[in-house]
Protein backbone atom coordinates (compact mmCIF):
# COMPACT_ATOMS: atom_id res chain seq x y z
CA UNK A 1 0.00 0.00 0.00
CA UNK A 2 1.39 3.38 -1.01
CA UNK A 3 1.44 6.00 1.72
CA UNK A 4 -0.54 9.21 1.49
CA UNK A 5 1.84 12.08 0.74
CA UNK A 6 1.50 15.76 1.58
CA UNK A 7 3.69 18.80 2.03
CA UNK A 8 4.00 20.06 5.59
CA UNK A 9 4.86 23.75 6.00
CA UNK A 10 5.11 24.89 9.60
CA UNK A 11 6.91 27.08 12.11
CA UNK A 12 7.51 26.35 15.78
CA UNK A 13 7.75 28.71 18.74
CA UNK A 14 8.86 28.31 22.36
CA UNK A 15 6.43 29.54 24.97
CA UNK A 16 7.02 30.15 28.69
CA UNK A 17 4.37 29.79 31.36
CA UNK A 18 0.66 29.38 30.70
CA UNK A 19 -0.01 32.35 28.43
CA UNK A 20 -2.91 31.67 26.03
CA UNK A 21 -2.74 31.64 22.25
CA UNK A 22 -3.44 35.25 21.24
CA UNK A 23 -6.49 36.30 19.28
CA UNK A 24 -5.91 36.54 15.52
CA UNK A 25 -9.13 38.42 14.83
CA UNK A 26 -7.29 41.63 13.98
CA UNK A 27 -5.54 40.20 10.92
CA UNK A 28 -7.10 41.16 7.59
CA UNK A 29 -9.26 38.42 6.12
CA UNK A 30 -8.57 35.90 8.90
CA UNK A 31 -11.05 34.44 11.36
CA UNK A 32 -9.93 32.33 14.32
CA UNK A 33 -12.33 29.51 15.19
CA UNK A 34 -12.89 28.62 18.86
CA UNK A 35 -10.20 26.41 20.37
CA UNK A 36 -10.81 22.69 20.01
CA UNK A 37 -11.09 20.35 23.00
CA UNK A 38 -7.59 19.25 24.08
CA UNK A 39 -6.51 15.75 23.02
CA UNK A 40 -3.46 13.57 23.60
CA UNK A 41 -0.92 12.41 21.02
CA UNK A 42 1.63 9.72 21.82
CA UNK A 43 4.48 8.96 19.46
CA UNK A 44 7.51 6.69 19.29
CA UNK A 45 10.38 7.84 17.08
CA UNK A 46 12.77 5.34 15.50
CA UNK A 47 16.28 5.36 14.07
CA UNK A 48 19.29 3.11 13.64
CA UNK A 49 22.05 2.95 16.22
CA UNK A 50 24.15 5.34 14.10
CA UNK A 51 21.27 7.77 13.50
CA UNK A 52 21.16 7.17 9.75
CA UNK A 53 17.75 8.79 9.37
CA UNK A 54 18.72 11.80 11.47
CA UNK A 55 21.82 12.39 9.35
CA UNK A 56 19.52 12.69 6.34
CA UNK A 57 17.07 14.91 8.28
CA UNK A 58 14.39 12.22 8.10
CA UNK A 59 11.93 11.47 10.90
CA UNK A 60 10.14 8.13 11.33
CA UNK A 61 7.46 7.81 13.98
CA UNK A 62 4.43 5.82 15.06
CA UNK A 63 1.73 8.08 16.44
CA UNK A 64 -1.51 7.33 18.25
CA UNK A 65 -4.28 9.84 18.89
CA UNK A 66 -5.62 12.75 16.86
CA UNK A 67 -6.87 12.71 13.30
CA UNK A 68 -3.65 11.49 11.71
CA UNK A 69 -2.80 8.47 13.84
CA UNK A 70 -0.48 6.12 12.00
CA UNK A 71 3.06 5.73 10.74
CA UNK A 72 4.72 8.91 9.50
CA UNK A 73 7.86 9.59 7.47
CA UNK A 74 8.99 13.21 7.25
CA UNK A 75 11.64 14.14 4.70
CA UNK A 76 13.26 17.41 3.60
CA UNK A 77 11.70 19.33 0.72
CA UNK A 78 12.36 22.57 -1.15
CA UNK A 79 9.67 24.19 1.00
CA UNK A 80 8.72 22.64 4.31
CA UNK A 81 8.83 18.85 4.53
CA UNK A 82 7.28 15.94 2.68
CA UNK A 83 5.19 13.82 5.02
CA UNK A 84 4.09 10.32 4.05
CA UNK A 85 1.38 8.70 6.15
CA UNK A 86 0.20 5.10 6.57
CA UNK A 87 -2.56 3.81 8.89
CA UNK A 88 -1.60 1.98 12.07
CA UNK A 89 -2.78 -1.36 10.73
CA UNK A 90 -0.66 -1.25 7.56
CA UNK A 91 1.21 -4.43 6.67
CA UNK A 92 1.61 -7.43 8.90
CA UNK A 93 3.41 -5.82 11.86
CA UNK A 94 2.95 -7.61 15.19
CA UNK A 95 2.75 -5.06 17.97
CA UNK A 96 3.80 -1.43 18.12
CA UNK A 97 7.56 -2.04 17.86
CA UNK A 98 7.44 -3.74 14.43
CA UNK A 99 7.93 -1.29 11.58
CA UNK A 100 5.97 -2.38 8.48
CA UNK A 101 7.92 -3.04 5.30
CA UNK A 102 5.76 -0.51 3.43
CA UNK A 103 6.91 2.24 5.79
CA UNK A 104 10.57 1.32 5.46
CA UNK A 105 10.46 1.03 1.67
CA UNK A 106 11.15 4.75 0.93
CA UNK A 107 14.21 4.78 3.24
CA UNK A 108 15.65 1.31 2.61
CA UNK A 109 18.69 2.74 0.84
CA UNK A 110 19.44 4.75 3.99
CA UNK A 111 18.72 2.25 6.77
CA UNK A 112 19.48 -0.89 4.69
CA UNK A 113 19.39 -4.01 6.85
CA UNK A 114 20.31 -2.20 10.05
CA UNK A 115 17.71 -2.56 12.84
CA UNK A 116 15.68 0.47 13.89
CA UNK A 117 14.91 0.90 17.56
CA UNK A 118 13.08 3.57 19.58
CA UNK A 119 14.95 6.84 19.83
CA UNK A 120 12.42 8.78 21.92
CA UNK A 121 8.87 8.57 23.21
CA UNK A 122 6.87 11.78 23.11
CA UNK A 123 3.48 12.58 24.65
CA UNK A 124 1.70 15.79 23.67
CA UNK A 125 -1.41 17.40 25.07
CA UNK A 126 -2.61 19.48 22.09
CA UNK A 127 -5.15 22.26 21.78
CA UNK A 128 -5.74 23.64 18.29
CA UNK A 129 -7.08 26.88 16.87
CA UNK A 130 -8.01 26.91 13.19
CA UNK A 131 -7.61 30.03 11.05
CA UNK A 132 -9.99 30.50 8.11
CA UNK A 133 -10.47 33.11 5.41
CA UNK A 134 -13.65 35.04 4.59
CA UNK A 135 -14.89 32.12 2.47
CA UNK A 136 -14.43 29.63 5.27
CA UNK A 137 -11.35 28.01 3.74
CA UNK A 138 -8.94 26.58 6.34
CA UNK A 139 -5.69 28.55 6.00
CA UNK A 140 -3.64 27.40 8.96
CA UNK A 141 -3.75 25.83 12.38
CA UNK A 142 -2.08 26.87 15.60
CA UNK A 143 -1.35 23.95 17.92
CA UNK A 144 -0.73 24.74 21.59
CA UNK A 145 1.36 21.78 22.75
CA UNK A 146 2.38 20.64 26.22
CA UNK A 147 5.12 18.13 25.49
CA UNK A 148 6.66 15.40 27.64
CA UNK A 149 9.53 13.48 26.08
CA UNK A 150 11.67 10.58 27.13
CA UNK A 151 15.06 10.17 25.47
CA UNK A 152 15.10 6.36 25.29
CA UNK A 153 18.82 6.00 24.64
CA UNK A 154 20.07 8.90 26.72
CA UNK A 155 17.76 8.30 29.66
CA UNK A 156 16.71 11.96 29.96
CA UNK A 157 13.15 13.19 30.55
CA UNK A 158 12.21 16.64 29.23
CA UNK A 159 9.09 18.82 29.29
CA UNK A 160 8.31 22.00 27.40
CA UNK A 161 5.56 24.02 25.80
CA UNK A 162 5.46 25.16 22.20
CA UNK A 163 3.15 26.68 19.62
CA UNK A 164 3.12 25.13 16.17
CA UNK A 165 1.84 27.14 13.22
CA UNK A 166 1.05 24.90 10.24
CA UNK A 167 -0.49 25.73 6.87
CA UNK A 168 -3.58 23.79 5.77
CA UNK A 169 -5.10 22.94 2.39
CA UNK A 170 -6.71 26.36 1.94
CA UNK A 171 -3.39 28.23 2.25
CA UNK A 172 -2.32 30.51 -0.65
CA UNK A 173 -1.11 28.82 -3.80
CA UNK A 174 2.20 30.68 -4.16
CA UNK A 175 5.24 30.52 -1.94
CA UNK A 176 5.39 34.30 -1.65
CA UNK A 177 1.79 34.51 -0.41
CA UNK A 178 2.28 31.57 1.97
CA UNK A 179 5.31 33.27 3.48
CA UNK A 180 3.37 36.50 3.86
CA UNK A 181 0.59 34.65 5.71
CA UNK A 182 3.05 32.91 8.02
CA UNK A 183 4.88 36.17 8.70
CA UNK A 184 1.68 38.01 9.60
CA UNK A 185 0.56 35.31 12.07
CA UNK A 186 4.07 34.99 13.45
CA UNK A 187 4.19 38.68 14.29
CA UNK A 188 1.12 38.29 16.50
CA UNK A 189 2.62 35.23 18.22
CA UNK A 190 5.93 36.98 18.87
CA UNK A 191 4.14 40.01 20.27
CA UNK A 192 2.33 37.64 22.64
CA UNK A 193 5.67 36.47 24.04
CA UNK A 194 6.59 33.50 21.87
CA UNK A 195 10.12 33.06 20.49
CA UNK A 196 11.22 31.03 17.44
CA UNK A 197 11.92 27.49 18.55
CA UNK A 198 15.52 26.43 19.06
CA UNK A 199 14.70 23.01 17.60
CA UNK A 200 13.10 22.34 14.23
CA UNK A 201 11.32 19.17 15.39
CA UNK A 202 10.02 17.65 18.62
CA UNK A 203 12.32 14.67 18.23
CA UNK A 204 15.38 16.94 18.13
CA UNK A 205 14.40 18.62 21.36
CA UNK A 206 13.48 15.28 22.91
CA UNK A 207 17.05 14.05 22.51
CA UNK A 208 18.62 17.38 23.48
CA UNK A 209 19.84 18.80 20.16
CA UNK A 210 18.85 21.78 18.02
CA UNK A 211 19.05 19.88 14.75
CA UNK A 212 18.84 16.17 13.99
CA UNK A 213 22.11 16.35 12.07
CA UNK A 214 23.86 17.05 15.38
CA UNK A 215 23.26 13.42 16.31
CA UNK A 216 25.94 12.53 13.78
CA UNK A 217 28.56 13.73 16.22
CA UNK A 218 31.15 10.99 16.04
CA UNK A 219 34.54 12.31 17.04
CA UNK A 220 37.37 11.96 14.57
CA UNK A 221 40.57 10.73 16.18
CA UNK A 222 43.88 12.29 15.10
CA UNK A 223 44.94 9.04 13.42
CA UNK A 224 41.85 9.20 11.18
CA UNK A 225 42.11 12.78 9.96
CA UNK A 226 41.18 13.41 6.31
CA UNK A 227 44.02 13.05 3.83
CA UNK A 228 45.79 16.32 2.94
CA UNK A 229 44.38 16.13 -0.61
CA UNK A 230 40.84 16.40 0.77
CA UNK A 231 41.73 19.52 2.73
CA UNK A 232 42.74 21.30 -0.50
CA UNK A 233 39.75 22.08 -2.76
CA UNK A 234 42.13 22.65 -5.71
CA UNK A 235 43.47 19.09 -5.62
CA UNK A 236 42.45 16.36 -8.04
CA UNK A 237 41.37 14.20 -5.12
CA UNK A 238 39.04 16.87 -3.75
CA UNK A 239 37.31 17.34 -7.10
CA UNK A 240 36.93 13.66 -8.01
CA UNK A 241 35.91 12.56 -4.51
CA UNK A 242 33.39 15.41 -4.55
CA UNK A 243 31.98 14.03 -7.80
CA UNK A 244 31.80 10.52 -6.32
CA UNK A 245 30.01 11.79 -3.22
CA UNK A 246 27.46 13.62 -5.36
CA UNK A 247 26.82 10.51 -7.46
CA UNK A 248 26.57 8.26 -4.42
CA UNK A 249 23.98 10.59 -2.90
CA UNK A 250 22.10 10.59 -6.22
CA UNK A 251 22.09 6.78 -6.24
CA UNK A 252 20.67 6.64 -2.70
CA UNK A 253 18.02 9.24 -3.60
CA UNK A 254 17.05 7.28 -6.73
CA UNK A 255 16.50 4.06 -4.78
CA UNK A 256 13.03 4.76 -3.39
CA UNK A 257 11.72 5.96 -6.77
CA UNK A 258 13.03 2.82 -8.47
CA UNK A 259 11.38 0.61 -5.85
CA UNK A 260 8.11 2.45 -6.42
CA UNK A 261 8.44 2.14 -10.23
CA UNK A 262 8.18 5.90 -10.69
CA UNK A 263 8.45 7.15 -14.30
CA UNK A 264 12.02 6.91 -15.62
CA UNK A 265 13.27 5.87 -12.17
CA UNK A 266 14.98 2.67 -13.32
CA UNK A 267 16.62 4.59 -16.17
CA UNK A 268 17.83 7.33 -13.82
CA UNK A 269 19.29 4.82 -11.36
CA UNK A 270 21.00 2.85 -14.12
CA UNK A 271 22.52 6.02 -15.57
CA UNK A 272 23.83 6.98 -12.12
CA UNK A 273 25.47 3.56 -11.82
CA UNK A 274 27.14 4.04 -15.20
CA UNK A 275 28.37 7.48 -14.19
CA UNK A 276 29.90 6.10 -11.00
CA UNK A 277 31.67 3.33 -12.91
CA UNK A 278 32.95 5.84 -15.47
CA UNK A 279 34.40 8.18 -12.86
CA UNK A 280 36.08 5.29 -11.05
CA UNK A 281 37.52 4.03 -14.35
CA UNK A 282 38.82 7.30 -15.79
CA UNK A 283 40.25 8.64 -12.52
CA UNK A 284 41.34 5.25 -11.18
CA UNK A 285 44.98 6.37 -10.77
CA UNK A 286 43.93 8.63 -7.89
CA UNK A 287 42.95 5.61 -5.76
CA UNK A 288 44.24 2.22 -4.71
CA UNK A 289 43.47 -0.39 -7.35
CA UNK A 290 41.76 -3.11 -5.30
CA UNK A 291 38.81 -1.12 -3.89
CA UNK A 292 38.19 0.57 -7.25
CA UNK A 293 38.10 -2.79 -8.99
CA UNK A 294 35.71 -4.22 -6.40
CA UNK A 295 33.36 -1.23 -6.57
CA UNK A 296 33.24 -1.26 -10.36
CA UNK A 297 32.50 -4.99 -10.34
CA UNK A 298 29.59 -4.62 -7.90
CA UNK A 299 28.25 -1.55 -9.71
CA UNK A 300 28.34 -3.48 -12.97
CA UNK A 301 26.26 -6.24 -11.37
CA UNK A 302 23.70 -3.67 -10.18
CA UNK A 303 23.68 -2.13 -13.66
CA UNK A 304 22.93 -5.50 -15.22
CA UNK A 305 19.97 -5.99 -12.86
CA UNK A 306 18.59 -2.55 -13.72
CA UNK A 307 19.33 -3.04 -17.40
CA UNK A 308 16.99 -6.02 -17.81
CA UNK A 309 14.02 -3.95 -16.72
CA UNK A 310 15.11 -0.77 -18.50
CA UNK A 311 15.77 -2.48 -21.84
CA UNK A 312 12.34 -4.12 -21.75
CA UNK A 313 10.72 -0.79 -20.87
CA UNK A 314 12.41 0.93 -23.83
CA UNK A 315 11.54 -1.94 -26.16
CA UNK A 316 7.87 -1.80 -25.19
CA UNK A 317 7.66 1.96 -25.78
CA UNK A 318 9.42 1.66 -29.15
CA UNK A 319 7.18 -1.15 -30.32
CA UNK A 320 4.04 0.82 -29.48
CA UNK A 321 5.30 3.74 -31.59
CA UNK A 322 6.48 1.55 -34.49
CA UNK A 323 3.27 -0.46 -34.64
CA UNK A 324 1.30 2.78 -34.78
CA UNK A 325 3.23 3.56 -37.98
CA UNK A 326 1.91 0.43 -39.69
CA UNK A 327 -1.59 0.54 -38.25
CA UNK A 328 -3.19 0.06 -41.70
CA UNK A 329 -1.99 -3.55 -41.64
CA UNK A 330 -3.15 -6.38 -39.32
CA UNK A 331 -1.12 -5.84 -36.14
CA UNK A 332 -3.13 -7.46 -33.37
CA UNK A 333 -1.13 -10.70 -33.16
CA UNK A 334 2.16 -8.83 -33.44
CA UNK A 335 1.08 -6.37 -30.77
CA UNK A 336 0.22 -9.17 -28.39
CA UNK A 337 3.48 -10.99 -29.04
CA UNK A 338 5.83 -8.00 -29.16
CA UNK A 339 4.37 -5.37 -26.83
CA UNK A 340 2.85 -7.91 -24.48
CA UNK A 341 6.12 -9.83 -24.35
CA UNK A 342 8.15 -6.68 -23.66
CA UNK A 343 5.80 -5.65 -20.89
CA UNK A 344 5.99 -9.10 -19.31
CA UNK A 345 9.76 -8.88 -19.50
CA UNK A 346 9.60 -5.49 -17.79
CA UNK A 347 7.37 -6.80 -15.00
CA UNK A 348 9.76 -9.69 -14.42
CA UNK A 349 12.75 -7.38 -14.58
CA UNK A 350 11.17 -4.95 -12.11
CA UNK A 351 10.43 -7.78 -9.68
CA UNK A 352 14.06 -8.88 -9.97
CA UNK A 353 15.25 -5.31 -9.33
CA UNK A 354 13.08 -5.02 -6.25
CA UNK A 355 14.43 -8.30 -4.90
CA UNK A 356 17.99 -7.18 -5.54
CA UNK A 357 17.42 -3.83 -3.83
CA UNK A 358 16.48 -5.78 -0.71
CA UNK A 359 19.57 -7.97 -0.85
CA UNK A 360 22.55 -7.97 1.48
CA UNK A 361 24.82 -7.66 -1.54
CA UNK A 362 23.20 -4.36 -2.55
CA UNK A 363 23.31 -2.96 0.98
CA UNK A 364 27.01 -3.80 1.26
CA UNK A 365 27.61 -2.02 -2.05
CA UNK A 366 26.02 1.14 -0.65
CA UNK A 367 28.11 0.75 2.51
CA UNK A 368 31.25 0.37 0.42
CA UNK A 369 30.46 3.44 -1.70
CA UNK A 370 29.86 5.60 1.35
CA UNK A 371 32.99 4.29 3.07
CA UNK A 372 35.05 4.84 -0.07
CA UNK A 373 33.89 8.44 -0.48
CA UNK A 374 34.11 9.25 3.25
CA UNK A 375 37.66 7.90 3.66
CA UNK A 376 38.92 7.42 0.09
CA UNK A 377 42.01 5.23 -0.38
CA UNK A 378 43.84 7.88 -2.38
CA UNK A 379 47.30 7.71 -3.93
CA UNK A 380 49.87 10.55 -4.05
CA UNK A 381 48.45 11.55 -7.45
CA UNK A 382 45.33 12.83 -5.69
CA UNK A 383 47.43 15.58 -4.07
CA UNK A 384 48.28 17.05 -7.46
CA UNK A 385 46.48 20.15 -8.85
CA UNK A 386 43.09 19.23 -10.28
CA UNK A 387 43.55 21.07 -13.58
CA UNK A 388 46.65 19.13 -14.64
CA UNK A 389 45.60 15.73 -13.30
CA UNK A 390 42.07 15.79 -14.70
CA UNK A 391 43.40 16.88 -18.10
CA UNK A 392 45.85 13.98 -17.99
CA UNK A 393 43.14 11.44 -17.13
CA UNK A 394 40.68 12.74 -19.71
CA UNK A 395 43.51 12.69 -22.23
CA UNK A 396 44.11 9.01 -21.49
CA UNK A 397 40.38 8.37 -21.95
CA UNK A 398 40.42 10.08 -25.35
CA UNK A 399 43.52 8.13 -26.36
CA UNK A 400 41.79 4.87 -25.45
CA UNK A 401 38.75 5.95 -27.46
CA UNK A 402 40.94 6.80 -30.45
CA UNK A 403 42.73 3.46 -30.27
CA UNK A 404 39.47 1.49 -30.09
CA UNK A 405 38.11 3.44 -33.06
CA UNK A 406 41.22 2.62 -35.11
CA UNK A 407 40.81 -1.12 -34.53
CA UNK A 408 37.19 -1.35 -35.75
CA UNK A 409 37.95 -1.49 -39.48
CA UNK A 410 40.43 -4.34 -38.94
CA UNK A 411 38.25 -6.34 -36.56
CA UNK A 412 36.87 -9.69 -37.69
CA UNK A 413 33.55 -8.67 -36.08
CA UNK A 414 33.16 -4.88 -36.33
CA UNK A 415 29.86 -4.68 -34.42
CA UNK A 416 31.28 -5.75 -31.02
CA UNK A 417 34.27 -3.49 -31.67
CA UNK A 418 31.96 -0.52 -32.33
CA UNK A 419 30.10 -1.33 -29.14
CA UNK A 420 33.39 -1.00 -27.23
CA UNK A 421 33.91 2.40 -28.89
CA UNK A 422 30.47 3.43 -27.66
CA UNK A 423 31.28 2.42 -24.08
CA UNK A 424 34.61 4.28 -24.19
CA UNK A 425 32.89 7.43 -25.48
CA UNK A 426 30.30 7.13 -22.72
CA UNK A 427 33.01 6.80 -20.06
CA UNK A 428 34.66 9.97 -21.36
CA UNK A 429 31.38 11.84 -21.42
CA UNK A 430 30.35 10.86 -17.91
CA UNK A 431 33.83 11.44 -16.45
CA UNK A 432 33.95 14.97 -17.90
CA UNK A 433 30.38 15.76 -16.83
CA UNK A 434 31.06 14.58 -13.27
CA UNK A 435 33.96 16.96 -12.65
CA UNK A 436 32.09 19.76 -14.44
CA UNK A 437 29.32 19.67 -11.83
CA UNK A 438 31.19 18.44 -8.75
CA UNK A 439 31.52 20.42 -5.56
CA UNK A 440 35.15 19.88 -4.52
CA UNK A 441 35.60 18.33 -1.10
CA UNK A 442 37.26 20.56 1.46
CA UNK A 443 37.49 18.53 4.65
CA UNK A 444 38.30 20.55 7.72
CA UNK A 445 40.75 19.07 10.19
CA UNK A 446 38.66 17.93 13.17
CA UNK A 447 39.92 16.97 16.58
CA UNK A 448 38.27 16.21 19.88
CA UNK A 449 37.22 19.53 21.47
CA UNK A 450 38.93 20.34 24.74
CA UNK A 451 36.85 23.42 25.55
CA UNK A 452 33.35 23.89 26.83
CA UNK A 453 30.48 23.19 24.50
CA UNK A 454 29.74 26.85 23.70
CA UNK A 455 33.39 27.60 23.00
CA UNK A 456 33.66 24.50 20.82
CA UNK A 457 30.66 25.59 18.78
CA UNK A 458 32.10 29.07 18.31
CA UNK A 459 35.41 27.59 17.20
CA UNK A 460 33.60 25.25 14.82
CA UNK A 461 31.67 28.14 13.30
CA UNK A 462 34.88 30.10 12.77
CA UNK A 463 36.56 27.12 11.16
CA UNK A 464 33.51 26.55 8.97
CA UNK A 465 33.59 30.18 7.78
CA UNK A 466 37.26 29.92 6.89
CA UNK A 467 36.68 26.65 5.06
CA UNK A 468 33.74 28.14 3.17
CA UNK A 469 35.83 31.13 2.12
CA UNK A 470 38.57 28.78 0.94
CA UNK A 471 36.08 26.76 -1.07
CA UNK A 472 34.64 29.93 -2.60
CA UNK A 473 38.05 31.05 -3.80
CA UNK A 474 38.75 27.60 -5.22
CA UNK A 475 35.34 27.54 -6.91
CA UNK A 476 36.05 30.87 -8.58
CA UNK A 477 39.32 29.52 -9.97
CA UNK A 478 37.62 26.31 -11.01
CA UNK A 479 34.71 27.99 -12.83
CA UNK A 480 36.42 28.25 -16.22
CA UNK A 481 37.58 24.65 -16.03
CA UNK A 482 34.02 23.57 -15.24
CA UNK A 483 32.84 25.13 -18.49
CA UNK A 484 35.55 23.35 -20.46
CA UNK A 485 34.79 19.99 -18.88
CA UNK A 486 31.12 20.53 -19.65
CA UNK A 487 32.04 21.34 -23.25
CA UNK A 488 33.87 18.01 -23.54
CA UNK A 489 30.85 16.17 -22.15
CA UNK A 490 28.48 17.95 -24.54
CA UNK A 491 30.74 17.18 -27.50
CA UNK A 492 30.82 13.48 -26.59
CA UNK A 493 27.05 13.20 -26.17
CA UNK A 494 26.08 13.07 -29.91
CA UNK A 495 28.68 10.37 -30.53
CA UNK A 496 27.42 8.30 -27.61
CA UNK A 497 23.82 8.77 -28.75
CA UNK A 498 24.48 7.83 -32.37
CA UNK A 499 26.45 4.71 -31.51
CA UNK A 500 23.90 3.81 -28.85
CA UNK A 501 20.92 4.27 -31.16
CA UNK A 502 22.62 2.15 -33.81
CA UNK A 503 23.44 -0.62 -31.35
CA UNK A 504 19.89 -0.63 -30.00
CA UNK A 505 18.48 -0.67 -33.53
CA UNK A 506 20.54 -3.73 -34.47
CA UNK A 507 19.36 -5.56 -31.36
CA UNK A 508 15.79 -4.51 -32.15
CA UNK A 509 16.03 -5.91 -35.70
CA UNK A 510 17.49 -9.14 -34.35
CA UNK A 511 14.65 -9.46 -31.83
CA UNK A 512 12.09 -8.81 -34.60
CA UNK A 513 13.60 -11.65 -36.60
CA UNK A 514 13.37 -14.04 -33.68
CA UNK A 515 9.78 -12.96 -32.97
CA UNK A 516 8.85 -13.36 -36.65
CA UNK A 517 10.19 -16.91 -36.64
CA UNK A 518 8.17 -17.75 -33.54
CA UNK A 519 5.08 -16.13 -35.06
CA UNK A 520 5.49 -18.12 -38.27
CA UNK A 521 5.77 -21.37 -36.33
CA UNK A 522 2.54 -20.43 -34.53
CA UNK A 523 0.72 -19.82 -37.81
CA UNK A 524 0.46 -16.02 -37.38
CA UNK A 525 0.62 -13.46 -40.18
CA UNK A 526 4.25 -12.21 -40.29
CA UNK A 527 3.84 -9.34 -42.77
CA UNK A 528 4.04 -6.72 -40.03
CA UNK A 529 7.43 -7.99 -38.86
CA UNK A 530 8.95 -7.35 -42.27
CA UNK A 531 7.46 -3.86 -42.33
CA UNK A 532 8.92 -3.12 -38.89
CA UNK A 533 12.35 -4.31 -39.99
CA UNK A 534 12.17 -2.10 -43.09
CA UNK A 535 11.28 0.92 -40.93
CA UNK A 536 14.23 0.24 -38.65
CA UNK A 537 16.91 -0.16 -41.33
CA UNK A 538 18.94 2.92 -42.27
CA UNK A 539 21.31 3.38 -45.19
CA UNK A 540 23.50 5.83 -43.26
CA UNK A 541 24.21 3.33 -40.50
CA UNK A 542 26.73 1.09 -42.26
CA UNK A 543 30.00 0.45 -40.46
CA UNK A 544 32.15 2.60 -42.82
CA UNK A 545 29.80 5.59 -42.58
CA UNK A 546 29.48 5.38 -38.79
CA UNK A 547 33.19 4.80 -38.38
CA UNK A 548 34.04 7.86 -40.47
CA UNK A 549 31.73 10.07 -38.38
CA UNK A 550 33.15 8.56 -35.18
CA UNK A 551 36.73 9.32 -36.22
CA UNK A 552 35.84 12.98 -36.80
CA UNK A 553 34.14 13.21 -33.40
CA UNK A 554 37.15 11.64 -31.71
CA UNK A 555 39.49 14.21 -33.27
CA UNK A 556 37.23 17.01 -32.02
CA UNK A 557 37.28 15.54 -28.50
CA UNK A 558 41.05 15.17 -28.69
CA UNK A 559 41.40 18.88 -29.50
CA UNK A 560 39.03 19.91 -26.71
CA UNK A 561 40.80 17.83 -24.07
CA UNK A 562 44.18 18.98 -25.33
CA UNK A 563 43.08 22.59 -24.80
CA UNK A 564 42.02 22.12 -21.17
Amino acid sequence: MTGREQTEIERKYDVEGLRPVPSLQGLDGITADPAEVPFVLTAVYYDTADHDLARHRIVLRRREGGGDAGWHLKMPAAEGRIEVHWPLDIGDADGTEDIPDEVLEPVRAIVRDRPLTPLARVSTVRTTVRLTDTDGQALAEIADDLVSASDVRGGTYRKWREWELELLDGAPDTRKKRTRLLDSVEQVLLTAGATPSTSAAKIARAVGVESLTELDGAEVLPGLLPAPALQQPDSAGAVVVGALRDLTATLVDADSRARADAPDAIHHMRTTVRRLRSVLAVYARLFDKAPVKELRFELKHLGVELGRARDAEVRAARLVDELAGVAEYPTEDARTRLVGGARRDYAEGLASVRDYLLSTRYYRLLDALESFTAWPPITPKADRPAAAEIKRDLGRAVAALEQLTATVSEADEPEPALHEVRKAARRLRYAAAAVASADPVAEATRTKPLTKKSAAKKSARTAAKKAAAKRARAAARFAKLRQRYAHVARAAKPLVKRLGDRHDRLLYIEELGQAAQAAHESGENTLVYGLLVARAERSDATVPVVLDDTARSVQQLKRLVGGL
